[in-house]
């Protein structure tokens, strides 16, 4: 039998390629499924799901790449093997198990969008990634060091979150991991995901999984916990590292031989050399013992930072301490006793200290902006993440899983002014007593905001103080629903803006393009409106001045007139009795005022309605 991913050659009665691991049957007495079943293209399913293509087909199903016509999205739809729609219990207890998958929420997870039947086929809608499995990058030779260890901390910190949830993957592999082209690791195929405590999903005794990244007890049948999913984390991080996996055979039952009763192959002495603190993860990752392994992912996840922070400490050239201890063990730079023993103590204190930071923002501040962004409608106030991220920005760097997280709360915006040169100040909207926050001075291309709706000051001196309200984003493409919106504002010399005007950049409109123009601070009042009304305003033709248009057909003043009036039938705004506003309404803004209204009053001003001119 020839193995359909390496094209390897296997006994028939094989249920794993011997070579790569992969799947060829689905047990050794039933053969893999056949085409569960075959979706045309350009066609609907399930009322919303325009088939694309297939995409993907195993001995879990047959994924298509679809076009959500709801939502305007890509997904990928799972359709389970005929060996579990079958059965009503096993189809049953898979949906199940999805539906506690699709709960999962984390940035390095592929999101379950939609778990159902439609047309008598259980299906699973979930996240379409772009991108490649680690699977395919190891073909091409093992990965940097420093590459490995990013992928597997996003790894890692997704496993966190599952098992935190309560669900175990059970098919961990370096083939159901993406990486998307922004370096971002998303864990895919919970197919064989199980609640810890639930029934099995599939018969007594049989073996879920691929036999290369099987655990001891998952090789042998037994239950398994979040344990067995770390051995597998490991066995994926040995192969980021080496290009091959730990344990191999001619025959799957060659390998699952080798995971109960071998040691991994030897990797210290591997060009170039695996460091030792990566070879203490994989080895601790990898004991047959569950009781001896990483008891959570938690807990290899503080071990993959610790490390990645004393690797970025060496390359800026700060030694950790151990490294300094190496260092002062050497003859040739050994320090006096006493400035040693302080300058080590120093350093301890330092690194003790950094390595508490790094724990709070892996552990603690870069959770709960996944969890912020998650649970937040993408136009709110996303202020308070940003800022909990540029503190773990201070202390991780330029960290991938912590760019991906900017990503969802910030946006790059334009701020320019003409002339240029203008200081620029934002503080949030809805915290108008705060302190003004300078943003830099103009023309700004490309800076990172939060997203969120702010007040704005702009300065230069020699001219006017511009005053702002406005968000650092707009409704995007489909791409990316949300975009920078530019802030971009002319500068009047000082005295130029009359008093109690503001300038209002021009745009275009629905009726045309309106240059720039000046309008009041503060809107007209009721009080401010009845001068007009009290001055015969509506009897005076000099400010109605504008040809009355009802329907398509233009009027008479006398008809048009009959139309402005209040509730009593008196001239006036249609929310006023008797000519007048309520009572201890002065100051509120004038309402029930029409187009034509509005333009004899600012005749009436001196002015002139902007779409008037």
């Amino acid at each position: 039998m020839r193995c359909p991913r390496c094209n390897a050659e296997n006994p028939d009665t094989s249920t794993f390629c011997g070579n790569c691991s992969a799947r060829i049957r689905g047990s050794t007495d039933t053969p893999q499924d056949p085409r569960p079943h075959h979706l045309e293209t350009d066609r609907t399913f399930g009322g919303k799901y325009e088939i694309a293509e297939e995409i993907g087909r195993g001995g879990m199903g047959v994924v298509y790449k679809a076009w959500d016509t709801q939502l305007k999205r890509w997904v990928a739809l799972k359709f389970l093997p005929s060996s579990v729609a079958d059965s009503e219990e096993l189809r049953e207890r898979f949906l199940l198990e999805a539906q506690a998958a699709a709960a999962l929420s984390h940035p390095n997870i592929c999101v379950i969008h939609e778990v159902g039947e439609d047309e008598g086929q259980s299906f699973i809608a979930m996240e379409y990634v772009e991108g490649e499995t680690l699977r395919q990058k190891t073909k091409r030779g093992p990965l940097e060091f420093e590459e490995a260890l990013g992928l597997m901390s996003q790894v890692a910190a997704g496993l966190e979150e599952a098992h935190l949830k309560g669900i175990v993957h059970r098919d961990i592999k370096s083939g159901n991991i993406m990486v998307t082209e922004k370096g971002q690791a998303k864990i895919m195929d919970f197919g064989l995901a199980k609640l810890q405590g639930g029934p099995s999903l599939t018969k007594t005794d049989t073996t879920l999984g691929t036999v290369g990244y099987m655990s001891p007890e998952q090789a042998s049948a037994e239950d398994v916990d979040q344990r067995s999913d770390l051995w597998s984390a490991g066995v994926v991080l040995y192969e980021l590292l080496t290009g091959e996996l730990p344990f191999k055979g001619n025959h799957e039952v060659a390998v699952i031989h080798a995971i109960l009763h071998e040691e991994p192959r030897p990797i210290a002495d591997r060009t170039p050399p695996i460091p030792a603190p990566l070879q203490r993860i994989i080895g601790r990752a990898l004991e047959k013992s569950p009781e001896d392994r990483y008891a959570s992912a938690t807990e290899i996840l503080s071990d993959l930072s610790d490390y990645e922070e004393g690797v970025k400490a060496e390359a800026a050239g700060v030694l950790n301490v151990r490294s300094l201890v190496r260092q002062l063990r050497r003859p040739a730079v050994a320090l006096p006793t006493v400035f040693g023993a302080i300058g080590l103590g120093a350093l301890a204190i330092w690194f003790t200290q950094r390595q508490a930071d790094v724990r709070w923002a892996r552990q603690e501040a870069l959770p709960e902006i996944a969890r912020t962004i998650e649970d937040n409608d993408v136009w709110r106030n996303l202020v308070p993440p940003y800022r909990l991220a540029e503190q773990a920005e201070a202390i991780l760097g330029d960290d991938p899983e912590l760019a991906l997280l900017f990503h969802g709360i910030s946006r790059e915006i334009n701020v320019l002014t003409d002339p240029e040169g203008a200081s620029v100040f934002y503080k949030e909207y809805e915290a108008p007593d705060a302190e003004w926050s300078l943003l830099g001075v103009t023309p700004l291309e490309g800076v990172r905001v939060p997203i969120g709706i702010f007040r704005w000051k702009l300065e230069k001196e020699g001219y006017e103080t511009v005053l702002a309200a406005a968000s650092s984003w707009n409704v995007g493409g489909e791409e990316d629903l949300i975009a920078g919106h530019d802030l971009v504002r002319t500068l009047d010399p000082e005295g130029s803006i009359p008093e109690g005007m503001v300038r209002v950049a021009g745009t275009g409109t629905e009726v045309g393009p309106i240059d720039d123009f000046f309008i009041g601070r503060y809107e007209v009042t009721n009080r401010e409106y009845k001068e007009f009304v009290d001055a015969g305003g509506y009897g005076n033709g000099e400010y109605w001045k504008h040809a009355f248009v009802v329907d398509g057909r233009e009027i008479g003043r006398e008809e048009a007139r009959d139309r402005f009036v209040d509730e009593s039938g008196r001239p006036g705004p249609s929310t006023w009795v008797g000519g007048d506003y309520p009572q201890g309404q002065d100051n509120y803004p004038v309402s029930g005022v029409s187009w034509y209204e509005a333009a004899a009053y600012a005749e009436h001003r001196g002015m002139s309605l902007p779409t008037a001119v």
